[in-house]
This record gives C-alpha cells, sequence and structure tokens, in this order.
C-alpha cells in the first residue's frame, strides 16, 4: 500500500473517529492535523482564530501538513479547510491515497450540535447559523475534496467499522491496480 492515507472532507464526516480505527485496523499510527496544531500552539483552534485570526490558522495548517508529507504508514485526519491548501495536495498524493469522507447536511449539522466539544474545535467561519455556513463551505470546498480524492465515502451512511472496511478494501484494489500499470 502507498505509504499513507489522508481523510479530508467537511467538518463531523468523521475524519477522527473513522481515522482512528482505521490506523488501528491498518497498524498505522494515527495523526490529527487540528491537534498537532494545538498542541504545538498551546491553544484550541477557536483560541488561535481568536487570538490570531483564520489567515494565522491556515499557515499552522499548511506547516503541519508539509511536516507530514512523505511521513510513512500513517492515516492522517485533516482539517476540514485542509483542502485550500491546493498547492500541497500533488505533493502528498504522490505518497498518500486521499479518501473524501461525506455525509449530508442533516447528518453533520446533528453530529455538530451533539458534539460538546464543537464549539471549542470546530469555531464558525462566518458566524452564520451552523446548517448554513455548512452548506456555504461544502459549496465552495466540495469541488476541491472532488479534485483531490482517490477515493469517496459516505460517512453519513454507515457505521465507523463499514466505513474502515470499505477504505481498506479500496486501497488494496488501488495499489494493485498500480502495481500492474
Amino acid at each position: 500500500m502507498k505509504k499513507s492515507i489522508y481523510l479530508i472532507g467537511g467538518r463531523a464526516v468523521g475524519k477522527s473517529s473513522i481515522g482512528k480505527e482505521l490506523a488501528q485496523h491498518l497498524g498505522y499510527d494515527f495523526l490529527d492535523s487540528d491537534r498537532m496544531i494545538t498542541e504545538r500552539h498551546g491553544s484550541s483552534v477557536a483560541e488561535i482564530v481568536q487570538r490570531e485570526g483564520w489567515n494565522a490558522f491556515r499557515e499552522y495548517e499548511k506547516q503541519v501538513l508539509l511536516d507530514l508529507v512523505g511521513k510513512e504508514s500513517c492515516v492522517v485526519a485533516t482539517g476540514g479547510g485542509a483542502i485550500l491548501h491546493r498547492e500541497l495536495w500533488p505533493q502528498i498524493r504522490k505518497h498518500a491515497i486521499v479518501v473524501w469522507l461525506q455525509a449530508d447536511l442533516e447528518t453533520l449539522a446533528k453530529r455538530i450540535m451533539g458534539d460538546g466539544n464543537s464549539t471549542a474545535q470546530r469555531p464558525s467561519l462566518t458566524g452564520k447559523d451552523v446548517c448554513q455556513e455548512m452548506e456555504e463551505v461544502l459549496r465552495e470546498r466540495n469541488p476541491l475534496y472532488k479534485e483531490t480524492a482517490d477515493c469517496i465515502i459516505d460517512s453519513g451512511a454507515m457505521m465507523v467499522y463499514d466505513a474502515v472496511r470499505e477504505i481498506d478494501q479500496f486501497c488494496r484494489q488501488f495499489e494493485k491496480k498500480n502495481k500492474e500499470e
């Protein structure tokens, strides 16, 4: 298999929960880019954004992604906005399989509303209602996710284990196909 798997997608699609299980299933390390940023800067995402703004956070995110390029045997859960660093994805894709996790807006809104840590870890991008914001953000980002992804998984329609199984199966077929070419 390629050396790593990157999970991309909007807020609350399950990148962390699926990523942890996938890493365990494969015997890989699990890395969460948002967690790496918060550990490096000693603040939550919301605190960084409030103190320094989204542009500073995006720069920290870019640096973390650069640090991870070429890292072997890991599953990386990226932040929802990591896809905005378009210049990095061709380099990442040389070393990794990119899986886009997606779910319908209703599922995402329920997950965000049901997550007590949501405000601290996922500050608003626009200051709008969660559903309205998600719709606007995904309208902008979905074409980027689609363009970048090797595989698309509807994580809103399945349990974590089923998503892990589908990703594993895809990755094995992907690697087999690439070896034959």
